[in-house]
C-alpha cells in the first residue's frame, strides 16, 4: 500500500511526529530494563512504577499508529514473526513500526500479505537512529495524539503507606488523589446510597446530591489508592463534596429512624441491607427497654434500655445502658444477635414489675 507521498507526509505524520513516536519505543524500552533491574534488586515498588510507564508508552505509540491509519498516512504494512509472535510492521516514509497482530480488531490494511515473514529480531535500518531526542520533548511532540497518562493500567503506585502517581505530572491527563475517576469500573466497592436518599447522621442530616468515583486511599490509611466510592451532599444545609462512603458508614454514622424501617427516606442498596438485617418484624424499638434472657447467659433476665440504633453495611446495630435491677450491659449488638433473646419489650422501666430482685 502506498500513499505516493514523499518524506514528510502530512502534518500528522511530520517527520518530527514520527521521530518522537519512534522515541516511544526507546523509552519503553528503557523501562522494560528498568523494571527488571528493579525488581532484581528487591525495590518492587520502583519496579511497578516502571512497568506502568513502559505500558503506558506502548499504549499511546498504539492509538497513535491507529490514527496514522485512519488518517491513510501508512505507506506500507508488512506481517513479521518475531520471537514466536506475530506483528504487523506499517511503514511511514523511512520509519517503520511494529504493533502486535492482537492489538487490532481487523489488519491495518487491505493487503497485508497472509503469511508472516519471520524475523531474528526488531532491529531495522528506521529502528537503530540516533535516539537523542529526550522523552520529554517527544512527548510534547506527540500531545496533539493525546498523553501516556490517559493509557496507564492503573495511576498510582502502593508502597506502605505511600501512593505515588505512576504517571507523567506535567502531561495532560495526570490526576491527585481526590480526583474523580473517569475510566469504567468493573469491580470495586458498591454505591449504598442513591442521589436524594435522606438520612440522619452523629454529624446531622444528610443529603445526597450527587455520587461518582474518586481516587481515594482507605479512610484511615494513605495507600492503596483506588476508584471508591465519594458524595456530594448536604449536611444540615451545609453543601459538602468528595465525601466518601466509608466516611458515611464508618464515622459519621448513619441513625436509623426505627428498627422496622431504618431509613425511610433512602433507596439505596444501605436502605435494603438495614432493613433486612432481621427476618421478621421487631416487636420493639429504639427507646424501649427490653427484658433479655440469652441462652447462653442463666443470670438473666436483664433489662436494657434501646438508647440508639445505627446502619453499618449489611448490620443493624444497637446500643444499650441498664436498667434496674441490671447493673451492665453489652455496649452494642447487631438486631440480629439479640432479637430471638427478647422475651418482653416496656415503653418505660416503670411498666416492670419485679417480684424479686432480678425477677420480671
Amino acid at each position: 500500500m502506498t500513499n505516493g507521498r514523499e518524506s514528510g507526509h502530512c502534518p500528522t505524520c511530520s517527520d518530527d511526529r514520527l521521530t518522537a513516536l519512534y522515541q516511544l519505543n526507546v523509552e519503553a524500552k528503557r523501562y522494560a530494563r528498568a523494571a527488571s533491574e528493579a525488581y532484581e534488586s528487591g525495590f518492587k515498588a520502583q519496579a511497578r512504577l516502571h512497568s506502568l510507564r513502559k505500558k503506558a508508552l506502548y499504549g499511546f505509540k498504539q492509538s497513535i499508529l491507529e490514527t496514522l491509519v485512519e488518517e491513510e498516512c501508512i505507506d506500507a504494512v508488512d506481517r513479521h514473526e518475531i520471537y514466536g509472535r506475530e506483528y504487523y510492521c506499517l511503514s511511514v516514509g523511512d520509519f517503520s513500526f511494529h504493533s502486535p497482530v492482537t492489538e487490532w480488531d481487523e489488519p491495518p490494511a487491505d493487503d497485508v500479505p497472509a503469511t508472516a515473514e519471520t524475523l531474528d529480531s526488531f532491529d531495522s535500518t528506521a529502528e537503530s537512529r540516533s535516539d537523542a531526542l529526550s522523552e520529554r520533548e517527544a512527548l510534547t511532540r506527540l500531545e496533539a495524539f493525546g498523553s501516556p497518562n490517559d493509557h496507564l493500567p492503573t495511576p498510582f503506585v502502593d508502597s506502605g503507606y505511600r501512593s505515588r502517581f505512576a504517571g507523567w505530572s506535567g502531561l495532560p491527563g495526570a490526576i491527585e488523589e481526590g480526583d474523580r475517576v473517569d475510566r469504567p469500573v468493573e469491580h470495586g466497592e458498591p454505591f449504598l446510597f442513591a442521589v436524594g436518599d435522606e438520612f440522619d447522621t452523629e454529624r446531622g442530616h444528610c443529603r445526597i446530591r450527587d455520587r461518582y468515583r474518586a481516587w481515594l486511599s482507605p479512610l484511615w490509611d494513605r495507600s492503596p489508592v483506588r476508584p471508591r466510592p465519594a458524595y456530594d451532599l448536604l449536611l444540615d444545609g451545609e453543601r459538602h463534596d468528595a465525601v466518601r462512603q466509608r466516611r458515611l458508614i464508618d464515622d459519621w454514622y448513619v441513625l436509623a429512624d426505627s428498627l422496622d424501617d431504618p431509613l425511610p427516606d433512602a433507596d439505596g442498596e444501605q436502605a435494603e441491607r438495614a432493613g433486612s438485617a432481621y427476618g421478621g418484624p421487631v416487636p420493639f424499638e429504639v427507646g424501649d427497654v427490653v427484658e433479655v434472657e440469652p441462652d447462653w447467659d442463666d443470670d438473666g433476665p436483664y433489662y436494657w434500655r434501646i438508647t440508639r440504633a445505627f446502619v453499618s453495611h449489611a448490620l443493624l446495630l444497637c446500643e444499650f445502658e441498664p436498667v434496674g435491677p441490671t447493673d451492665h450491659c453489652e455496649p452494642s449488638l447487631a438486631l440480629e444477635e439479640f432479637a430471638d433473646d427478647v422475651v418482653a419489650s416496656y415503653d418505660s422501666p416503670d411498666d416492670i414489675v419485679h417480684d424479686s430482685p432480678g425477677d420480671a
